[in-house]
């Protein structure tokens, strides 16, 4: 249910809910619209745009309507963090390598025709 309000923190256009009504504080959002996320990330819109169609950064489509959670949002920039330097790197998933097959060396021309006497 939702309330006539002068509220317009929420992004809903002057109507506030019901418990932004009660309690008088805005309700954490979970998901953003482009341009409030690229307003929080600090980039333009159209570089947002570009992270978004190279799948940098997770996004939901609802219709028309982009959206992006802000734990996407966080999970994107904390992928490109870069550790201080007294700080060990992550360890990374080692594939163990049981056998290494070598392919047959081959062999100079010289080799193949035969010595020339």
């Amino acid at each position: 249910m939702i309330l006539q309000g002068k509220s317009t923190r929420n992004g809903m256009n002057g109507l506030a809910t019901i418990v932004e009504r009660e309690a008088g504080t805005p309700v954490p959002r979970l998901y953003l619209r482009p341009d409030e996320a690229a307003r929080a990330i600090g980039v333009s819109k159209r570089t947002l745009s570009a992270w978004q169609s190279a799948r940098v950064i997770g996004f939901r489509r609802i219709g028309r309507t982009i959206l992006f959670s802000v734990a996407d949002i966080q999970t994107a920039i904390n992928r490109y963090r870069i550790a201080p330097v007294g700080e060990p790197k992550p360890h990374q998933h080692l594939v163990e390598v049981t056998a290494i097959t070598m392919p047959p060396k081959r062999k100079r021309r010289i080799e193949r025709i035969g010595a020339i006497s």
